[in-house]
């Protein structure tokens, strides 16, 4: 032999969790450069915008309203030059939820909303519909359209969200 020795126990444990640490880290960097990818696209600052000028929704969630991130392993969650579909989790002061949205690309307009709909966590059995198109580019599945999508009128939602503040803060 050379000279050469095996390394130590201790030697190979440290390698081995370099290698892990290494490799976590790599793998969580990945995933949040493709999510910022998404949340710098058009498509998406739309939808967020819709969702945060919806009086109706802003009444449901509270402001500020933030987003708190899209979950890349889940199937609806897709795009490609043509079409996007996503569930984002959105947060506000009251309450949280996802909101869901399908946009389209148009040559001449850009990218546009074409269905905006917000599920709560004080309301799980209903899905509020903020927007829809009038002429959708594309049909939606019946597994994202699970829960029937109610139109929300954002006069109405932001008064029965007062007066249930008001029930609330009466029963204190």
């Amino acid at each position: 032999m050379l000279g050469l020795r095996m390394p130590s126990n201790r030697t190979l444990g440290n390698i081995c969790v370099y290698g892990a640490v290494a490799s976590i880290s790599a793998v969580m960097y990945m995933r949040w450069k493709m999510e910022d990818r998404v949340r710098s696209c058009e498509y998406y600052k739309l939808a967020l915008k819709s969702l945060r000028s919806h009086r109706g929704a802003v009444g449901l969630l509270g402001e500020p309203i933030k987003d708190s991130g899209i979950d890349l392993a889940n199937t609806n969650n897709n795009c490609n030059a043509e079409k996007a579909q996503f569930e984002v989790a959105v947060r506000g002061s009251k309450d949280k939820g996802t909101l869901y949205f399908w946009a389209s690309h148009q040559p001449d307009k850009g990218w546009l909303i074409d269905r905006l709909e917000l599920e709560t966590k004080l309301n799980p059995d209903k899905r509020f519909l903020l927007k829809k198109s009038e002429e959708l580019s594309f049909d939606l599945p019946d597994s994202l359209s699970k829960l029937p999508a109610q139109q929300v009128d954002s006069d109405i939602i932001f008064c029965k969200t007062k007066l249930l503040n008001n029930e609330q803060s009466a029963s204190k």
